[in-house]
């Protein structure tokens, strides 16, 4: 966590290699959100609108409600031809190098190479660091660097700015908002941002199959601890049944999380043959990221999560007997 003066010196030397060079490529994290793909839409606008050329690169093409977001038409999907020659690349809302997935093939060994992140999970893997923990949310870093460097900020950077924000801060409920996150939305409102519509904009898209794979998933929730862990499973021939996409699950662990006296909130689910995925959440005491980091995983201490291979019921009393230890050691 940065001071104010670290924070600043920080900002100012990515700024500067910003203004100085004149084409970037820009990434972020595997399976990646509004916060990632808000950011990296708003630098990159801010930077092409100084007559700079960007990159913004995406693992698989998107679908609603994330192809929604203003400007998304321009990313461009990995495996598409382009030259590989960058005055600075940049990897946004990504805690490790590895997370970038197929795209961590054009991470500069050598050269300029910035990590822009929030994560406190962060393993300052690029040449620049930008990493602040404090921050809700990486838009708002990206905020506070296109103010520092003195970029164009127009409706467009402001509303990707404000979806990143509000998708982080679960539209400002979380623990991570605070007054800066406050005192920076509203200078995006000033531009003409509507929260309620760029809320529907980044949550709106969805098909009747969302509805149908939560039905099934809320009738399998699993509760442990004393009713202190609500666990959800979605398992693939769930999907296959529903008609649902991985994107459908935005927002699902949030349910078990609501109950009262859950304090820990999982969703598992299965990505391919014997390899799941974990989402966790918490409501007060427990750091989560903590938990995360046990399986390799990672992430805010309040939101973490971890990719895991194994059959589920060994990874399911793993994570239990870990997070169960966890509980007892924090208890409250």
């Amino acid at each position: 966590m940065l001071s104010e003066d670290a924070l600043l010196s920080a900002l100012e030397k990515v700024a500067g290699v910003l203004d100085g060079g004149n084409r970037f490529l820009m990434m972020t994290h595997e399976n990646p959100d509004v916060d990632g793909l808000g950011s990296m839409l708003a630098l990159g606008k801010s930077l092409t609108d100084l007559g700079k050329e960007v990159v913004i690169l995406i693992q698989k093409s998107l679908t609603p409600p994330l192809s929604l977001l203003s400007g998304a038409e321009r990313m461009i999907v990995q495996g598409a031809e382009f030259k590989n020659d960058f005055d600075a690349v940049l990897a946004l809302d990504c805690a490790e190098r590895e997370r970038l997935g197929p795209c961590v093939s054009l991470w500069p060994g050598k050269g300029p190479s910035i990590n822009i992140d929030h994560h406190e999970t962060n393993t300052f893997f690029g040449g620049h660091n930008l990493v602040d923990a404090d921050s809700s949310s990486t838009g708002e870093l990206v905020y506070r660097l296109i103010r520092c460097g003195e970029f164009p900020l127009n409706h467009e950077i402001a509303e990707n700015l404000f979806a990143a924000i509000q998708s982080d801060t679960g539209s400002f409920r979380f623990t991570n908002t605070t007054s800066n996150t406050m005192r920076i939305s509203a200078d995006l409102m000033d531009h003409g941002i509507i929260p309620w519509q760029t809320y529907r904009k980044t949550t709106n898209g969805y098909g009747p199959e969302r509805l149908k794979l939560l039905a099934g998933a809320l009738a399998r929730v699993e509760f442990y601890n004393q009713g202190k862990i609500g666990m959800m499973v979605l398992k693939k021939e769930m999907f296959e049944q529903s008609g649902a996409r991985g994107a459908d699950t935005e927002g699902f662990v949030e349910f078990p999380r609501d109950i009262k006296g859950v304090e820990l909130a999982v969703m598992i689910s299965e990505k391919d043959e014997d390899t799941y995925k974990f989402s966790i959440r918490s409501n007060v005491w427990v750091n989560v990221a903590e938990l995360a980091s046990r399986f390799g995983g990672g992430g805010h201490a309040k939101a973490a999560g971890f990719t895991r291979k194994g059959s589920l019921a060994a990874l399911k009393k793993d994570f239990l007997m870990e997070a169960g230890r966890l509980l007892n050691e924090t208890s409250r």
